[in-house]
């Protein structure tokens, strides 16, 4: 017998609406449900391909191409080339939407169904574009979010108005998903604070407010100095010309704790030494500040390519371009100053003021966008570039089903519904 909650049975029960959404905490088992229902739906769809969205590739292939396939094995096939998966002789075309640019792809097509991973992340003017895709009669969209700020377009336009629209949604929290410990649920919500406890633990859609890092604490989150040996560091660098440039230093060791702390910082600003330095000089300061560290890559800005170039020519390795994903990176750096995971130095003075200093922008706020202000951000930014870019790879992981539960639903495949 499948083990599934009470709230994963009633939607896969009431899941019959042309739009079907499942939003809530993270972990909470509703990708479960939602996965479980798209497989369904496909055995029964109205002739034609059908279409899974993601924010990106990587996400597409982590949050439903990987669960669909461990689920139903040799039934699936997936051309990476095509960006196609094919399942029991349907055609499933999968779309990364990062940008306005997405809506272009699907102009013109016909969809009978739609699987949509993350609907928060997905452009406004794509989730229109697809929702006019799925003309054939009797058509239905199955899709997942977490909670974001209260007036995004997607809960202002839809969640609030089901009561008019052919939509069903359901809230999950951590107890709607019968495969967590109470251990591994306790330790869940131990790794937010802040917005993101009240977006991703409790499911609320709410502000940001206020100070990006307001748990942010010195007697909790800094150390004197670094006691442990690092088996290597990796450094962030936001570059600037008439902003400071920063560059972070932090060492890594698996086998300690803490795991990982910015041992030391350069800033330079060159408003307040009234003069600017070249790539050149830039160049030879990150050698001396990475001079005898077994230094595994250098996270550099993406924007900064003439100082990237320099660096390469000056002999430097392990230049590598950082992601930019503001929001996500942010919520992982707060992830792990909750779990300890991650120390400052305190001797990393402006690092130290930044996360102190750092604001939500109340203008975009507004608008209902999350966005920091730029001020007061070029230290935290050349850490969030390192220890995004490094260690934060498997974000949106936590979609991801049990290998427990997949194994069951294997050799129980659908027989329960």
């Amino acid at each position: 017998m499948i083990n599934l909650s009470d709230k994963q049975k009633l939607t896969l029960e009431e899941s019959t609406a042309r739009i079907n959404i499942w939003e809530g905490a993270v972990r909470s088992g509703k990708s479960f449900a939602s996965i479980l229902r798209f497989l369904k739906y496909i055995q029964e769809a109205p002739p034609g391909n059908l279409i899974a969205v993601g924010k990106t590739a990587s996400t597409i292939k982590n949050n439903i191409v990987d669960p669909i396939l461990e689920l139903i094995g040799a039934d699936g096939k997936y051309y990476v080339g095509k960006r196609e998966l094919k399942l029991w002789g349907r055609q499933i075309n999968l779309i990364g939407a990062s940008d306005e640019r997405a809506e272009g792809i699907i102009r013109g097509s016909t969809y009978s169904g739609a699987y949509v991973d993350e609907i928060t992340l997905i452009p406004q003017s794509f989730w229109t574009m697809l929702l006019s895709r799925l003309s054939k009669a009797d058509a239905k969209l199955f899709g997942t979010t977490n909670p974001d700020t209260p007036f995004h377009w997607f809960k202002v336009n839809y969640l609030d108005r089901q009561e008019e629209l052919d939509l069903n949604h359901w809230k999950f929290q951590l107890e709607d998903n019968p495969s967590l410990s109470e251990a591994f649920k306790d330790s869940l919500k131990k790794e937010y604070q802040g917005l993101w406890y009240r977006r991703y633990i409790n499911g609320e859609w709410c502000l940001a407010e206020g100070a990006v890092y307001d748990f942010f604490d010195e007697e909790l989150h800094c150390i004197n100095f670094n006691t442990n040996i690092a088996t290597y560091y990796i450094v962030g660098v936001d570059y600037g010309t008439t902003n400071p440039t920063a560059f972070t230093l932090t060492g890594y060791n698996p086998t300690v704790y803490p795991n990982m702390w910015v041992e030391k910082e350069y800033y330079y600003d060159s408003l307040k030494h009234f003069r600017q330095k070249t790539d050149s000089e830039f160049a030879n300061d990150l050698k001396e500040f990475i001079k005898d560290h077994p230094v595994k890559n250098i996270y550099i800005d993406p924007a900064a390519e003439s100082f990237k170039v320099e660096c390469r020519r000056s002999g430097i390795p392990n230049i590598v371009d950082a992601k930019n994903d503001v929001i996500d990176g942010i919520r992982f750096v707060s992830s792990l100053l909750t779990n300890g995971t991650l120390k400052i130095c305190k001797s990393c003075q402006n690092l130290r003021k930044e996360f102190q200093s750092y604001s939500w922008d109340h203008k975009a706020r507004d608008l209902g966008v999350d966005k920091p202000a730029k001020t007061n951000d070029h230290a935290l930014d050349s850490l969030r570039y390192q220890l995004f870019t490094h260690f934060g790879q498997n974000m949106g992981e936590e979609n991801r089903m049990s290998k427990e539960r997949l194994q069951e639903m294997k050799r129980k495949y659908l027989g329960e519904f």
